[in-house]
């Protein structure tokens, strides 16, 4: 059981939450959004396919043959509820300026009432996985849970269990499309926990993103204000140390906010995180006090943990403290709620997000966490997520994504591959709001200075100190982008993206990522504030920390001031986003912002740990916008780093 928790009043001990991903596999969408149900045909002995042959094998595994018996397997069948094909629609009208049906939203009672599983889909379920030899361990409002040995699993699914080789790793998934019973094929979603091992569900960053202590005598308060004048010139000037961590003023003010006196007053934004901070109340308060920002009210930050949750990694504790202060930056007045995963199981971080569409929890959902490639995520999970998201439109409910922070890779699904050319789910799902990086300046008034694609390459110091090595360096990290894999172009991207080799497959223009950007380059960041657990006892530190990690959390304080201004939910933004960028809402990054020295640098203090516990530093050259990840490019117009750009202050009038 959940339990909610008033953050901004005393409360016993808490525990952490965990969270794990899944890769997802989905079909072509047909109406632009996503697939759409089409009738299978009846396969020998009555029953009918609900997958593709290789669809839940990943792409280059070898077949070892029969996988021999080993255990009980636990298996999830998502329901499909009892109109899939009118809750597409509906979705779809009520997300669309100009629909009749636009932002008539429904309650969660009026959602289940016309679109959720009947009694009789359940019992259906329950009755086919009980016949096949299956116990039924629980049921809910989206699935039925059940487990039972191989040979069951096998009855039910009408697929053989194999063994499959990839990357030096054995696991077990079915060889075959799956199938059901003819009686059941409408009522059957998908089917998960089939493969083993299971995707694990990661903070967006595949890649460490570093991070940096604000330490005045390395870093500039504004971009710019202090020149590295100890360290070797680069492109014949001498580079400003690193941003000492934007603080919420600056980003405020730099992205235009400041004007507008919004504060996301009347708002509410969920998080999605694994595990649970024990100190997140505590920290963000310390840090509103330290610098001056509106304190949190009581009832204003809270969380929704399950019980019993172990400790909270270091890795999630960080990206929870980076998510809740990062929305409160930008809107103070917002309300903030934390929803938890127990762990890191793709089946867990859905559980998650249907509480939140369930309860309707929140209008704006950040998530900063990804499944890994997007070839890779079974269809059985992309199927699961997708119907919450569409849920969540109808509801008026709005879910935000990081879009990663390798480029045009992607991690593997369960994260231990090497990176592969894809863009990462669930950014890439076209019922969400994907949201990329840029590299920021804001100046020493607070002013905007300039902005590119955040693409940084990074060129080390020479062993002798005066020089740079081969500047620019080689790509560190930079915002995710590129074409979808599983998803054909939605119709709000169709104006907005030219079709070129780069945007299609086979023909087919694709879904594209990212949407819209907002800062993200850790050497431009936001200042964090968060306690350590050290020998001895406890310490608040402040750091500097980026990611898309950061730009999905400010993006999704800038739709709560956008909805505090328009006075009702926004629901599914992305189709009255593309129609404001195209009245000059947002701001064009481009590779080579006019305002920039040419080519844009700092120097960047970067901080590693020894498995033993040794802290040391290193200094960088860290050179922007240079979009050496040869997949993708920072250009005039939309582009596949940063989206349709970053929000200008217009766009809360463009919105409404």
């Amino acid at each position: 059981m959940a339990q909610i928790r008033d953050l901004n009043r005393p409360i016993g001990t808490r525990r952490p939450l965990v969270t794990t991903a899944a890769t997802v596999a989905a079909a072509v969408c047909a109406l632009g959004f996503a697939p759409v149900a089409q009738a299978s045909p009846v396969a020998a002995g009555g029953r009918v396919p609900i997958t593709s042959d290789s669809e839940l094998v990943p792409a280059g595994a070898t077949d070892e043959g029969a996988a021999s018996p080993a255990g009980a397997l636990s298996v999830r069948v998502y329901l499909n509820g009892r109109n899939p094909a009118g809750l597409r629609q509906l979705a779809r009208q009520v997300s669309t300026p100009g629909n009749p049906h636009y932002r008539h939203f429904l309650t969660p009672a009026q959602y289940t009432a016309s679109y959720g599983p009947t009694a009789r889909q359940t019992a259906a379920v329950v009755s086919w996985l009980r016949a096949s030899g299956l116990t039924v361990t629980s049921t809910d409002s989206h699935y039925v849970a059940a487990s039972g040995d191989q040979a069951s699993v096998e009855r039910a699914v009408g697929a053989r269990m194999h063994l499959f080789r990839l990357n030096g790793t054995s696991l077990r998934a079915p060889a075959g499309r799956l199938s059901v019973p003819q009686t059941v094929a409408g009522d059957v979603l998908s089917i998960s926990g089939l493969s083993t091992p299971t995707s694990a569900v990661r903070p967006a960053s595949a890649r460490p993103v570093p991070v940096t202590a604000a330490a005045s005598a390395t870093c500039s308060s504004s971009f710019g204000a202090n020149p590295a004048t100890t360290l070797p010139t680069a492109y014949g000037a001498v580079q400003p140390w690193q941003s000492c961590g934007y603080l919420p003023s600056q980003l405020r003010s730099g992205y235009g906010v400041t004007p507008t006196g919004l504060t996301g007053a009347g708002t509410r934004v969920a998080v999605v995180g694994a595990y649970a901070s024990a100190t997140i109340a505590a920290d963000a308060a310390t840090y509103a006090s330290l610098h001056g920002e509106q304190a949190w009210a009581d009832g204003q930050l809270t969380q929704v943990v399950p019980d019993g949750l172990p400790a909270q990694p270091s890795s999630w504790g960080m990206e929870e403290a980076l998510d809740v202060e990062a929305v409160h930056a930008m809107a103070p007045g917002a309300d903030v709620v934390y929803v938890a995963a127990p762990d890191t199981e793709d089946d867990s971080f859905v559980d998650a997000v249907s509480r939140i569409v369930d309860g309707h929890l929140a209008d704006i959902v950040s998530n900063s966490w990804v499944l890994g490639a997007d070839t890779g995520v079974p269809s059985a999970i992309t199927k699961a997520f997708e119907q919450d998201f569409m849920q969540g439109a109808v509801e008026g409910i709005g879910f935000l994504f990081a879009s990663g922070d390798t480029g045009s890779q992607a991690a593997s699904a369960d994260g231990t591959g090497p990176l592969q050319t894809a863009t990462e789910y669930p950014a890439s799902d076209p019922w969400v709001t994907a949201v990329g990086g840029t590299t920021l300046a804001v100046g020493a008034d607070g002013q905007y200075g300039w902005e590119t694609g955040w693409e940084t390459d990074y060129a080390q110091l020479s062993a002798d100190g005066t020089t740079w090595v081969d500047a620019p360096g080689t790509f560190s990290n930079g915002s995710g982008g590129g074409p979808s894999s599983l998803f054909t172009r939605p119709p709000y991207q169709r104006s907005a993206i030219p079709t070129t080799p780069s945007s299609s497959s086979g023909g087919a223009a694709r879904r594209m990522v990212p949407d819209v950007a907002m800062d993200a380059d850790p050497v431009t960041g936001m200042l964090v504030g968060q306690t350590f657990t050290v020998p001895g006892g406890s310490v608040f530190a402040q750091y500097a920390s980026g990611g898309s990690s950061l730009a999905a959390p400010l993006f999704a304080g800038i739709q709560a001031l956008a909805q505090q201004r328009a006075g009702s939910p926004l629901g599914f933004a992305n189709p009255v986003i593309y129609q404001a960028a195209a009245a000059g809402a947002f701001r064009d990054v481009t590779g080579t912002p006019s305002a920039a020295p040419t080519p844009p640098a700092a120097v960047h203090t970067v901080t590693s740990i020894s498995p033993t516990g040794t802290i040391s530093t290193s200094n960088v050259l860290a050179t922007f916008g240079r979009a050496q990840d040869a997949g993708l490019s920072v250009t005039t117009g939309y582009d596949d780093v940063t989206g349709l750009g970053t929000p200008t202050e217009s766009y809360f009038n463009q919105v409404h």
